[in-house]
């Protein structure tokens, strides 16, 4: 007579119920977590486009009532969905031409824009019960010399 060893076939079974829910939650926290993170890094760097093309539009304008206008203009045409990330503001914006006077030595005239952005993420961070906020703000500052200034020659 044949023995038949029914714990090396018991062994070779699928997954137990207790694998199945907890690897699904880990994969649910994980799908979450990185939800989260792709929202921030989209914010972070629309934010960041947004202030480097601001202060490049705002670095060809001859007076600063224009560089403003035009820096605000460039910032309107990055958009967002405006729940999770929200509208991107100009938060900073200095405009030094010396007044049309020649710069003192060592200096140029430059432009200063400094953009901001709010986040929400979808869902907060919970760890080992303490609850981390899910509003966040990230902002960005960049300069660049003017290119077309008004000097007056003496």
């Amino acid at each position: 007579m044949k023995k038949t060893n029914l714990s090396k076939s018991r062994r070779s079974s699928g997954f137990s119920f207790a694998e199945v829910a907890i690897s699904s939650f880990l994969v649910m926290v994980l799908a979450i977590l990185g939800i989260n993170i792709c929202i921030l890094v989209f914010a972070c760097s629309v934010n960041d486009k947004a202030c480097r093309d601001a202060v490049r539009a705002a670095a060809q304008q001859p007076t600063s009532a224009k560089a403003q206008n035009f820096a605000l203009a460039s910032i309107k045409n990055h958009r967002t969905d405006g729940f999770f990330i929200s509208p991107i503001a100009l938060t900073n914006f200095n405009y030094n031409d010396f007044n049309g006077n020649p710069p003192p030595p060592g200096q140029c005239p430059l432009v200063q824009v400094t953009t901001s952005v709010d986040v929400t993420l979808p869902a907060p961070l919970i760890f080992f019960g303490t609850t981390l906020t899910n509003k966040m703000k990230f902002s960005q500052i960049y300069t660049s010399p003017i290119i077309k200034t008004k000097i007056v020659m003496p």
